[in-house]
């Protein structure tokens, strides 16, 4: 009886996919595609994801979703439409306009997260937009934080931003997401995603310098009460001059300013719990980042994260409705 259901709710999107092709036949291709309409749709149905009364039935939805954005992104046009109204799934597009990645998760019985996408991206050899669908193997990468591969294996997130860095001939796009993980921990990921000369994408890239750890992406787990900051953001850090002041002795700083990554440093959550992620909180008061440095991440243990005292090149920050996770 399952099996049926989800057949006639196939057979359901089909129609309507081929109504909209009538549709727009008969309208001559005056308009082309009303994607508005097929917003609204992709819309209600993930909400009837998130809303599903079992693990299987948001499970079965979810394929239906899926089912659904794929067709809808295949057809002509779709990658100029700017899903303006979207708030329960994410959409983000990259500076140069090469690709869209859509993201979005499951919540499991468990209370783990499954994570689920699209990647929607131009290929200049066939001068077609390839779509390919993200599912997240996290459980199956034996080193997350330094595996390097296609999107077959899949560091599942949540995306918000994108954040080009030129290295050479080779343009790395910087991902910043969120992971709800598990029942104890959630995560916050800098992903780093390239492609090959075929537009295979490549999750992971060995771009950060002088981190705590070797890693192609940065992992960062914490406690799931706690809310963690991740932003890209114009702030200060101190650099030193390798002078001294010749009163105190000390190290003479300079203050620089620039566009960076910044997150809150993880403190244990009080003293003498384990130093383990499920008991790491963020202060919000002490902060680190990477600035960009001859096309690599250079890590920065301490930045200055608050309003700058002085001014600063003007900068125009424009928000976007999309969907970022509260966590």
């Amino acid at each position: 009886m399952q099996f049926i259901c989800i057949g006639m709710r196939r057979y359901v999107i089909v129609i309507g996919l081929l109504l909209c092709c009538f549709v727009s036949l008969g309208q001559k291709q005056k308009k082309g595609v009303d994607f508005r309409l097929w917003e609204d749709s992709l819309i209600n149905l993930r909400e009837q994801v998130m809303n599903g009364a079992s693990e299987t039935e948001r499970l079965s939805r979810n394929e239906d979703f899926m089912y659904l954005m794929e067709n809808v992104l295949q057809m002509e046009g779709s990658f100029k439409f700017g899903w303006d109204s979207v708030k329960n799934f994410s959409v983000v597009i990259s500076p140069d306009k090469l690709f869209k990645i859509f993201t979005w998760y499951i919540i499991k019985d468990d209370y783990s997260y499954e994570n689920f996408g699209f990647l929607q991206v131009y290929n200049a050899s066939r001068k077609h937009y390839d779509v390919i669908p993200l599912y997240d193997k996290r459980y199956s990468i034996d080193y997350p934080k330094t595996y390097v591969g296609n999107h077959n294996r899949w560091y599942g997130a949540v995306y918000y931003k994108v954040i080009p860095v030129e290295s050479g001939e080779k343009t790395y796009y910087t991902l910043l997401g969120w992971n709800g993980n598990d029942l104890f921990t959630n995560e916050k990921i800098i992903e780093v995603l390239h492609f090959k000369n075929d537009m295979t994408p490549v999750f992971g890239a060995n771009i950060f310098k002088k981190y705590t750890e070797k890693c192609s992406r940065v992992i960062i787990s914490y406690s799931k009460d706690a809310t963690m900051s991740l932003n890209y953001e114009y702030q200060s850090y101190n650099v030193g001059t390798g002078k001294r002041d010749p009163k105190t002795k000390q190290v003479i700083y300079d203050k620089v300013y620039a566009k960076m990554i910044v997150f809150d440093e993880l403190i244990p959550m009080d003293e003498g719990v384990p130093d383990l992620p499920a008991f790491m909180v963020p202060e919000s008061s002490l902060n680190q980042g990477f600035v960009l440095e001859k096309g690599k991440w250079l890590f920065v243990k301490s930045v200055n994260r608050r309003n700058p005292d002085k001014d600063m090149p003007n900068y125009q920050h424009k928000t976007r409705q999309i969907y970022v996770p509260n966590h």
